[in-house]
């Protein structure tokens, strides 16, 4: 650790909380599909579905609303005060959330206040990635970039898992139709407690080194957007970004996010047989994310991605047959789910190094929330782009959903072979 560097393990908390609220955020939705779709559309189920995914998929559009706005603060003003703005932000649109009307009380003006919430909710949580990555890369050693990025990118499957894991209680807590009736607003409710949490932590966490140095020399960019897509290399970095990400959102969409849906299909699986193979997907998917961003030290962020993209191309029909024609049954489901998860979601891992590496300190929360988010704006819509597919060809389901997980990979691949290697280079120095 250089000269005047902080310890990781001081700014490690306050950066994951952001990335767990995001996932509980985002997965809650993707568990809470068939209900909203009951309760803020008409009666038309395979519309309603649709409807509902398309205003979850929607949303995404302003991801990189936020990852510019919060981003250019971050570049400014200092990467934790845009955090605390963004997770003050991020919680208060999801607990507010839970009070809204459904369309058997407001008609269609239901959809269109979810659809403005999530509108809300996906500007804030696109300042979050940004600036909650940067003031970690920029906080530890050259050498530990790949595990520490991999540690904060597992805020992703801790926020999936306490989302599903609270979406199984509440089950309980209200049975039968009363958890489509209120049930699915607590949801909402308990989202602003790690907010809360969160917010104490991140008030008390130290600065960025690096961003704190520039802004003694008086060296802050004035217009971090500008000068990030003025300077070629940059702007690259912003273009293979989110070429990554197209393809990883693409392909966690159709995976993580699309369990709970394709498990139910044909009555194969029930509540709450469906959350318990999800939930041991998504720590499958976690034990990825440490290999992925651990290995990528030793032989760097570029041919890792190589590595897990070319094996999910090559594994995601067998695998996804598999599941759809409930090969083994439950435990077939568990084993397939999670091999599947941990090749075509575990390359999240090595992202927050990949994306840092990229860009210099001056616009490097710019960079690094635009590029991330980025990928958000196509990358999401897989699951509605296969469901509108499947409903005119829906006997060959199966074939189409693995065709569309290598589509998400090839994303991924053509990113990693358009950049160059970055392992090892000196952040300070960019």
């Amino acid at each position: 650790m250089g000269k005047g560097r902080i310890s990781p393990w001081s700014i490690y908390p306050g950066a994951l909380i952001g990335w767990v609220m995001d996932a509980f955020d985002l997965s809650m939705m993707f568990l809470l599909v068939p209900v909203l779709a009951g309760i803020f559309f008409p009666s038309n189920y395979g519309l309603a579905i649709i409807g509902t995914w398309s205003i979850y998929t929607t949303t995404f559009i302003f991801r990189p609303v936020g990852g510019a706005i919060f981003g250019r603060v971050g570049d400014r003003i200092g990467r934790k005060n845009a955090m605390v703005v963004t997770l003050l932000g991020l919680g208060l649109v999801i607990f507010a959330t839970g009070f809204l009307p459904t369309y058997a009380a407001i008609g269609i003006a239901a959809p269109l206040l979810l659809f403005l919430f999530r509108i809300i909710t996906g500007i804030f949580a696109g300042g979050e990635y940004g600036n909650s990555s940067s003031i970690l890369m920029e906080s530890v050693g050259i050498k530990k970039r790949g595990i520490w990025g991999a540690a904060i990118q597992s805020g992703y499957p801790i926020g999936y898992t306490l989302a599903a894991v609270i979406f199984l209680a509440l089950h309980y807590v209200f049975p039968g139709s009363s958890f489509a009736i209120s049930g699915w607003r607590w949801m909402f409710y308990i989202g602003i407690i790690p907010v809360i949490i969160g917010l104490v932590i991140r008030l008390s966490m130290p600065e960025s080194v690096l961003w704190s140095d520039l802004s003694k020399k008086k060296k802050i960019s004035k217009a971090p957007l500008r000068t990030l897509f003025s300077n070629r290399k940059s702007f690259a970095g912003v273009i293979t970004g989110m070429l990554a990400m197209t393809g990883i959102a693409w392909v966690y969409g159709l995976t993580l996010g699309f369990f709970p849906t394709v498990l139910s299909v044909h009555n194969f699986m029930g509540f709450p047989d469906f959350i318990y193979v999800v939930i041991i997907a998504i720590l499958v998917s976690l034990i990825g994310y440490m290999i992925a961003g651990g290995v990528s030290e030793r032989i760097g962020r570029r041919n890792m991605m190589i590595i897990y993209s070319v094996l999910a191309i090559i594994f995601a029909i067998p695998l996804t047959y598999a599941i759809m024609t409930h090969a083994l049954g439950f435990y077939g489901a568990i084993f397939f789910a999670s091999a599947i998860a941990f090749l075509t979601t575990g390359i999240y891992g090595v992202i927050p190094a990949f994306l840092s590496e990229k860009f210099p300190t001056s616009v490097r929360s710019s960079g690094v929330g635009i590029g991330f988010n980025g990928g958000f704006i196509l990358g999401n819509w897989s699951t509605v782009f296969l469901l509108l597919i499947v409903s005119f060809a829906a006997t060959t389901f199966f074939a189409w959903w693995g065709v569309f997980v290598i589509i998400g990979e090839l994303f991924i691949l053509a990113s990693a072979l358009l950049s160059k290697e970055t392992k090892g280079i000196n952040i300070s120095k960019l």
